[in-house]
C-alpha cells in the first residue's frame, strides 16, 4: 500500500498502479488532500516510527486502533518481513506528541467524506468506476459486473 518507507519523498505516481486496490488508495489520497499532504503525513509518521524503532504502516494502524470506535485493524502484509513490526503494534502505545504531530496533518484533510462505501455506490464516480459489482453472480456460474469509467 501507499502508507510505506517506500513512498515517503517519491513524486506522485504518474502511470497506471499494478492493481485495482493501489488505483482505489490512490483515489483515497486524493480525496484527502492530494499527494502533497500526503507526503506531509508520511513524514510525521515517519518520524514517529523513528522515535518507537517500528514502521510507518505500524504508525498509522496503531493511530487506528487507539480511536475509541476501533477494536481491530486488517493489516495487508505483502510477505513475511512485515509480520515481526506488525506483531509489535500491540507493545506501545502513540504519546500525545505523537497524536499532535499526525492532527497537524489529517485536520487539514478534505475528505473522504459520507458513509461507508458511499463512494463505491456512485457508479459514475472515479471510486465506483473501478469496482466490481454482482460478484456472488460467480458462485452461480453468472460474471461479475466490471464498471469501466
Amino acid at each position: 500500500g501507499f502508507l510505506s518507507e517506500h513512498w515517503l519523498g517519491r513524486p506522485e505516481p504518474s502511470a497506471a498502479l499494478a492493481n485495482r486496490s493501489l488505483t482505489k488508495y490512490k483515489l483515497i489520497i486524493d480525496d484527502f488532500g492530494g499527494w502533497a499532504l500526503f507526503q506531509e503525513l508520511l513524514t510525521a509518521l515517519a518520524g514517529i516510527a523513528r522515535k518507537r524503532g517500528s514502521d510507518i504502516a505500524s504508525v498509522a494502524t496503531r493511530a487506528v486502533l487507539d480511536l475509541p470506535q476501533v477494536a481491530a485493524a486488517i493489516v495487508g502484509a505483502t510477505g513475511a518481513a512485515h509480520l515481526p513490526a506488525h506483531a509489535r503494534i500491540d507493545a506501545w502505545r502513540l504519546q500525545t506528541e505523537d497524536r499532535a504531530a499526525i492532527a497537524s496533518v489529517t485536520d487539514r484533510r478534505r475528505g473522504p467524506k459520507g458513509d461507508v462505501y458511499e463512494l463505491e455506490r456512485d457508479r459514475t464516480g472515479p471510486h465506483g468506476a473501478i469496482m466490481k459489482y454482482n460478484s456472488n453472480a460467480l458462485a452461480s456460474g453468472g460474471a461479475a459486473e466490471v464498471v469501466r469509467g
